[in-house]
């Protein structure tokens, strides 16, 4: 009797609950983690995704903690979460597993190496990764795909699964990377192995950088910064600071025009970090902002845009203000004269 291919999955939120329900037609074990009202959710109904239009339908196995080991385990929280997270699924991570960290922001491993896991002080303070992980288990990711869910945990995705896995340090079994992919790919999800996947990580980033924590403050979907003078102005400030201290690590990024061309075709779409401050939800500041200009500073330089856009979104308690407030915020902030901003 052949053993199953076990693939957890940590987190049942927007990605968690696409992912388990994909991989559920992978034909492997499916193991999903919950807790509370989303517990009993699963544990009733299953987990659903509409894929563009194809309903999916899955019942994972649901639990609070994963109990037993994976063959790989796709980390779905919040990066704030992740450490809580790794340590509570301790026992779902054998020296086999194959550990995949789907979050946004500046990864704990991005300075990973043979020789130890690296340390970003701000992601893993107690180095609880550092010391569950192995660099060689652990892949590097970069998902695109657009996902909500309603009150009822159903999710909903306007465009193909692609993900880009990548190796963090040498010692990756080869193997065991291919039959994922070959998994993944079954499941829909338009998979690749890219040795630059810190290249990847970064080009993602910049995009997070320029606009979430903008979003999360004046409220702004996606394409409304691409196109309104004023926030596609401050937008195009933060992603210079990002791509100067990105260039000082060796990376070379896109350019402003392929920015905004990305935003405007995204549409009207809430990042995931207005989602979360409209939920009254924790905020990713530290993995997708403080972090990268925690590295900036230590290698002298600085982001001034940032720094002021953290300060005004904390005064204004991590909500976005009202829309009469924005133009004279957008004003205050440190970049070049602002055009003045459209009202609707």
């Amino acid at each position: 009797m052949s053993v199953p291919y076990k693939i957890g999955v940590i987190g049942a939120g927007n990605i968690g609950t696409a992912m388990a329900a994909l991989l559920s037609r992978s034909g492997a074990e499916i193991h999903v983690t919950a807790r509370g009202a989303r517990l009993a959710q699963i544990t009733q109904a299953g987990v659903e995704l509409n894929d563009r239009g194809e309903i999916i339908t899955a019942r994972p196995k649901v639990c609070e903690a994963i109990t037993e080991p994976m063959d790989a385990l796709f980390v779905c929280v919040k990066s704030q979460s992740l450490a809580s997270a790794i340590a509570l699924n301790r026992a779902a991570i054998a020296p086999s597993t194959l550990v995949i960290p789907m979050v946004n922001g500046l990864p704990f491993w991005f300075y990973a190496s043979a020789d130890g896991m690296g340390h970003v002080p701000l992601l893993d303070p107690d180095r609880v990764l550092a010391r569950t992980l192995s660099p060689a288990q652990v892949l590097g990711a970069v998902l695109l795909m657009t996902v909500q869910t309603d009150a009822t945990g159903k999710a909903t995705s306007s465009n193909t699964p692609t993900l880009s896995l990548g190796a963090v340090s040498d010692g990756t079994d080869e193997a065991a990377v291919t039959r994922l992919i070959a998994l993944l790919e079954t499941s829909g999800v338009r998979t690749d192995f890219d040795p630059a996947i810190r290249q990847k990580v970064l080009v993602k980033l910049l995009a997070n950088f320029a606009t979430n924590a903008l979003s999360a403050l004046t409220g702004a979907m996606l394409d409304d910064i691409g196109r309104d003078p004023a926030l596609r102005s401050v937008a195009t400030g933060l992603a210079d600071e990002f791509r100067a201290w990105a260039s000082r690590e060796g990376y070379s990024l896109p350019p402003n025009a392929w920015l905004v061309d990305l935003l405007i075709d995204a549409g009207a779409f809430p990042t995931s970090m207005l989602q979360d401050a409209l939920a009254g939800k924790p905020l990713e500041l530290d993995a997708i902002c403080r972090a990268p200009m925690d590295r900036a500073r230590m290698g002298g330089g600085d982001m001034p845009i940032m720094g002021a856009l953290l300060d005004r979104l904390a005064h204004a308690g991590h909500t976005p203000v009202p829309r009469s407030d924005i133009p004279a915020i957008l004003r205050s902030l440190p970049l070049s004269p602002i055009p003045a901003q459209k009202t609707a």
